[in-house]
């Protein structure tokens, strides 16, 4: 019977680095998209905007504020508006903040989704400035966001716990309750 148990502990802990590796199955997603067009063949797509600002927050799901300073496409009366990064492999632009940028993102429930798909660039970069010219080019000077008092939202909380996690530690409490009650038994009969 001791042996039973040794494996089936075993067989727990194989279990339970088995439902860690999938919960964290590191980079799982493939970007594909074509070089971005110029700046100026996005301003007549839909639920698109074309802006400069600065990241201000990002937690680590990539989710966090944009301080608008420009608007060349869009607008909103909020000067600080929610925004969704990413990893790359995503499509998304890995967010930190302090970034000054310019973007091409698309609005989705009022939230940017910046993509390395659209044009973007850090404004401290001369890829950056030289995107900004474009703009500045081919849409004018846009508009300045918002006033002196206006406050923006603030970024979206969510926890997400993946499915696989709840199964796999659903299944390795389980199997400890199957292992303790053996151990119990056995214990009962050879006593």
């Amino acid at each position: 019977m001791h042996r039973l148990r040794t494996v089936l502990m075993i067989g727990v802990v194989a279990l339970g680095f088995g439902v860690l590796g999938l919960a964290n199955p590191g980079c799982a997603y493939a970007c594909s998209c074509i070089q971005p067009q110029p700046i100026a063949e996005y301003a007549a797509l839909p639920d698109t905007v074309i802006l400069t600002g600065t990241v201000s927050a990002a937690d680590a799901n990539q989710q966090g504020l944009f301080r608008v300073e420009r608007w060349y496409k869009g607008t909103s009366a909020a000067i600080d508006v929610p925004i969704r990064g990413g990893n790359g492999a995503d499509c998304g632009i890995p967010l930190t903040v302090g970034m000054h940028m310019i973007l091409v993102a698309t609005v989705a429930n009022g939230i940017l989704q910046p993509s390395i798909c659209s044009p973007w660039g850090d404004l401290s970069t001369p890829e950056g400035r030289q995107l900004e010219d474009e703009a500045l080019l081919a849409l004018g000077e846009g508009t300045l966001a918002g006033g002196p008092g206006e406050a923006g939202g603030s970024p979206p909380e969510t926890l997400t716990i993946p499915w696989i996690v709840v199964i796999g530690a659903g299944v390795a409490v389980l199997l400890v309750v199957v292992v303790a009650g053996a151990s119990f038994v056995s214990g009962r009969r050879g006593g």
